[in-house]
C-alpha cells in the first residue's frame, strides 16, 4: 500500500482538528514582543525560562482589557491552540488576558497613576487654591445618591442661602466616566461657579472605577474652576483624588471644607476687632507709662518734643490699624451681601414661575376634552378585538346592532347602534313648518 502524501493545508487542518481538545485552556507566562496593529489586534509572545509561544488577541476581545499589556508583565492567557495556516506557526488565539497575581483593575490603576504622575498632573504646584467663601457651588454627582443629600444637608446647615447647582451624572457603569468628564468640561467652559465638588458614596474598586478613568482625570486636570474630589470613604483613593485641587475624605467633609460656617466668620471678625482694640489699648497704656516716667525724670525739658513725637507715631499707628480693620470689615461685609443677594431675588423668581404655571394650566384647561364635554358634547367609543376603547370618527367604523359606549361629562352610556347614516344627511332637526305640513 502506497504511503499517503499530505497537502500542506490538509495537514494543518488535520492538526487544528487534533488541537480542538485544547480549545479552552489557560497559559501563564511573561509577555514579550508586544505589538498593536492599526486594526486594534494585539500580537505578543508569552515565555518562561525554557520556552515561548505566540499569542494573538483580536480587537473584538482586546477592547475589553482594563489594563495595557506591556513587555515584562506576567500574564494568564485563556484561549485555544491553533496552527496558523499562512505561516505554519503554532499560536494561542486568546479570548481574555489577566495579570497573574494582581487584579486587572488594580494593575490598570497603578499604570495610569504612574503615567499621570510622570506627566506632572499630581504636582502640588499646579493645584488651584479653594476660595474661602464661594458664592456659587457646582456638585457633579448622582441626583439620587446619598452623597448629594449629605452635601446639601451640610451646606444648608453651615451657610443657608448659598447658590448650589447639581450637575446630574451616572457615577457607576460603562458610560459613567464619559458623563463625568463631559460635566467637568462644561463647567470649566461656562465658568459660572467658584468651586466644583465631585462626589460619590463608598463602594468597591469596580464601583468607583469611573473616577479612575483617564478621560475623567484629564478633564479634572484641565478644569479652570477649583475642584474638590470626595469619592467613597476615607480609605478609598481614586485617580480623581490625586488630580483634583483638593481631596476630601467623604462628601460630607467636602461640604464642610468648601464653605466656612457663618457663625465662624462672624466669630473671626469679632476676634480680630478685639485683637486690634487690645493692641491699641496696650500701646496707649505703654505710652502713658513712659510719659509719667519722663515727667518725673531730670530730662523734663525734653518732654514736650518727645511727647509730640510719640503722639505723632501713635496717631499714625492708630490710623493704620483702623484702616486695616475697616478694609477687612468692608471686604467681609461685601462677601456676605453678595451671598444674600440670591435670596433677595428668590421671591420675584417664585412669582414669575407661579404666573407661568397659571398660564400653562389655563392653556391645558382650554384644550382639555373635559372642557368640550361640559358644553353638552359627547364622545362615542367602540371596542377593539383586544378590548381597548377607540373613538368613533366615521359611521362606517361600526355596524348596526354593535354595542358602543358614549362618554358624557358625568358618567358614560352603553348603547347599541340601531341605524346609521353615510355622512351625507343633515344632522340638524327638521323645521317645525315641515312637520306641520306632513
Amino acid at each position: 500500500m502506497a504511503e499517503r502524501v499530505w497537502q500542506v493545508s490538509e495537514l494543518i487542518r488535520q492538526i487544528n482538528l487534533d488541537l480542538f481538545r485544547y480549545n479552552d485552556i489557560s497559559v501563564e507566562g511573561e509577555a514579550t514582543n508586544v505589538v498593536r496593529s492599526a486594526a486594534g489586534h494585539l500580537y505578543f509572545s508569552i515565555k518562561d525560562a525554557r520556552a515561548q509561544m505566540r499569542v494573538v488577541l483580536f480587537a473584538m476581545n482586546a477592547r475589553f482589557l482594563r489594563f495595557r499589556i506591556e513587555n515584562g508583565l506576567q500574564l494568564v492567557v485563556r484561549g485555544r491552540l491553533t496552527l496558523y495556516e499562512q505561516k505554519g506557526e503554532f499560536q494561542l488565539n486568546a479570548v481574555s488576558v489577566e495579570p497573574a497575581g494582581l487584579g486587572a483593575l488594580q494593575l490598570a490603576f497603578e499604570q495610569l497613576k504612574k503615567q499621570l504622575a510622570e506627566e506632572g498632573l499630581f504636582d502640588p504646584a499646579r493645584k488651584k487654591p479653594i476660595p474661602m467663601l464661594p458664592q456659587r457651588i457646582a456638585v457633579v454627582t448622582s441626583p439620587t445618591g446619598a452623597a448629594i443629600r449629605d452635601v446639601l444637608n451640610v451646606l444648608g446647615r453651615r451657610f443657608a442661602g448659598l447658590h448650589v447647582q447639581v450637575y446630574p451624572v451616572r457615577v457607576q457603569g460603562r458610560e459613567a466616566g464619559r458623563e463625568i468628564a463631559a460635566a467637568i468640561r462644561n463647567l470649566s467652559r461656562w465658568h459660572l461657579h467658584d468651586v466644583v465638588l465631585i462626589c460619590r458614596g463608598g463602594g468597591s474598586l469596580e464601583d468607583l472605577w469611573a473616577f479612575n478613568e483617564e478621560i475623567v482625570a484629564r478633564a479634572v486636570a484641565t478644569c479652570a474652576v477649583p475642584t474638590i474630589s470626595a469619592i467613597g470613604h476615607e480609605t478609598d483613593f481614586t485617580i480623581c483624588d490625586f488630580v483634583a485641587d483638593l481631596r476630601a475624605p467623604t462628601p460630607s467633609a467636602a461640604a464642610e471644607i468648601v464653605i466656612r460656617a457663618k457663625s465662624e466668620i462672624c466669630s473671626q471678625l469679632d476676634h480680630m476687632a478685639r485683637r486690634v482694640r487690645q493692641v491699641v489699648e496696650t500701646r496707649v497704656r505703654n505710652y502713658r507709662h513712659e510719659l509719667r516716667h519722663l515727667a518725673s525724670s531730670d530730662r523734663l525739658g525734653l518732654l514736650p518734643r518727645r511727647i509730640a513725637m510719640r503722639r505723632e507715631r501713635l496717631n499714625r499707628s492708630r490710623v493704620t490699624l483702623f484702616r486695616m480693620l475697616e478694609a477687612r470689615a468692608r471686604s467681609m461685609r461685601a462677601r456676605l451681601l453678595a451671598v444674600n443677594e440670591p435670596l433677595l431675588r428668590f421671591p420675584a423668581h417664585i412669582a414669575r414661575e407661579r404666573h407661568r404655571l397659571r398660564a400653562t394650566a389655563a392653556t391645558l384647561d382650554a384644550v382639555s376634552p373635559l372642557s368640550v364635554l361640559s358644553r353638552g358634547y359627547a364622545i362615542a367609543f367602540s371596542r377593539t378585538k383586544r378590548g381597548r376603547r377607540k373613538p368613533i370618527l366615521d359611521s362606517n367604523a361600526v355596524a348596526v346592532g354593535e354595542p358602543i359606549e358614549v362618554q358624557l361629562k358625568k358618567g358614560r352610556l352603553e348603547c347599541t347602534v340601531d341605524a346609521k347614516t353615510m355622512g351625507l344627511e343633515t344632522v340638524w332637526p327638521t323645521p317645525v313648518k315641515e312637520l306641520s305640513n306632513e
